[in-house]
């Protein structure tokens, strides 16, 4: 399968019907968000020096968006970019029948796990149906998951699991700083 036809299919089989659930494109749309009050979900498409011809590349994020991007004060910086969020997560990480117990999982400094899907390989039908599987993860496990995820647990998490490096630290200092105000 070559490329246009890829991307045609991730389209129309995956991207436009996450958008009927509230999901925005960024940029040209290979990259998608969902916003739920102080909770952002990204499925990030990955190119650049992480391209691999005939193979499409994603994370799954997930942020607070109150929180300052890694080149930047500005929490409302476009694009947001894997490096901003906190949670870095593939398909694979909300596989089986339980509600996923995910702890943080400090994945910085452009080290993350990717999710490929070789479309080179496939066929039509076999990526149609794999496309349906993936939107159908996002609807029914991590969206879900995503809404259990508060400030304070995320806060939690950071300090129990993180390796205290500086983008950790500048979440921290996010988190705090939101709760303090909320306290008020």
């Amino acid at each position: 399968m070559q490329s246009e036809e890829f991307h045609s299919l991730f389209t129309t089989e995956f991207a436009e019907p996450l958008i009927e659930h509230g999901f925005q494109t960024i940029g040209r749309g290979s990259s998608i968000h969902h916003v739920d009050g102080t909770r952002e979900l990204l499925i990030l498409r990955q190119g650049g020096r992480l391209a691999r011809h005939g193979v499409a590349r994603s994370v799954i994020c997930f942020r607070h968006t109150f929180l300052r991007p890694i080149e930047s004060d500005d929490p409302t910086k476009n694009p947001i970019y894997v490096e901003d969020c906190p949670r870095k997560l593939t398909f694979d990480d909300f596989d089986g029948w339980f509600r996923p117990s995910l702890n943080y999982r400090p994945e910085n400094s452009g080290r993350w796990r990717i999710h490929d899907i070789n479309y080179a390989e496939l066929g039509a039908a076999k990526l149609k149906s794999q496309l349906k599987k993936l939107r159908s993860t996002i609807l029914k496990r991590v969206l879900p998951w995503t809404q259990t995820l508060t400030e304070e647990s995320e806060l939690s998490q950071i300090k129990r699991f993180g390796e205290n490096t500086w983008c950790e630290q500048r979440w921290i200092e996010d988190y705090e700083n939101f709760l303090s105000r909320l306290a008020s």
